[in-house]
């Protein structure tokens, strides 16, 4: 009988603690899971490549770097990113130096990233030689370019990834209406995605 006491007393001891503390755990852990809800709704990443291009100008390429920021909305099915991109290359023939943005769009595949993109940036390209075709009379000039393309994310740590990437250009040089060039852009390097953003592992 004293057992019997004993255990209730502890029963009715033990069993209220325990609904206290649930109580207190519980709010903690769904506002956790919010938290963690609302970190994947966006994120801000940053990324630095080496690019190679043909320039459609001369018989050489030219090697360069590009580096620039996206700001990324996760969808349900497709996630859009607005996009800030620098790129400059040199070569001995003509150099070329773009800045602008545009829309991207990704669709994950576990840790694999391809997505589009369509870039719209002020152009401008120096040549070697100042009397060339194109050069205006100045050694440069200068065009809105239109930039189209690709390519695809691999993510090797949780705020790192690798990134390839491919862009097709197009060029109208002012005052130069038969001038138009085409140049093809191949970039490889790495995607930095900052703390707040959505965590992939």
């Amino acid at each position: 009988m004293l057992k019997y006491n004993v255990r209730r007393r502890l029963f009715k001891i033990v069993l209220p603690a325990a609904l206290a503390g649930l109580s207190v755990l519980i709010p903690e852990h769904l506002t956790a899971q919010a938290i963690a809800v609302r970190s994947r709704e966006a994120e801000l990443s940053g990324f630095v490549m080496y690019s190679n291009l043909s320039p459609d100008y001369g018989p050489t390429r030219d090697n360069g770097v590009a580096l620039g920021a996206d700001y990324t909305r996760y969808l349900r099915f497709v996630s859009p990113s607005l996009e800030f991109r620098f790129k400059t290359a040199q070569g001995s023939t003509v150099d070329q130096r773009t800045v602008g943005g545009g829309i991207k769009l990704e669709h994950p595949f576990g840790r694999f990233h391809p997505y589009g993109d369509f870039l719209i940036s002020a152009g401008h390209i120096g040549f070697a030689n100042k009397n060339a075709h194109g050069a205006n009379g100045t050694g440069g000039n200068d065009s809105v370019v239109y930039s189209y393309g690709g390519g695809v994310d691999y993510d090797f740590a949780r705020k790192w990834a690798a990134r390839v990437d491919f862009q097709a250009e197009n060029w109208d040089l002012n005052e130069i209406p038969d001038v138009k060039l085409s140049p093809m852009v191949i970039s490889v390097g790495v995607v930095y995605r900052f703390r707040f953003g959505r965590d992939r592992f």
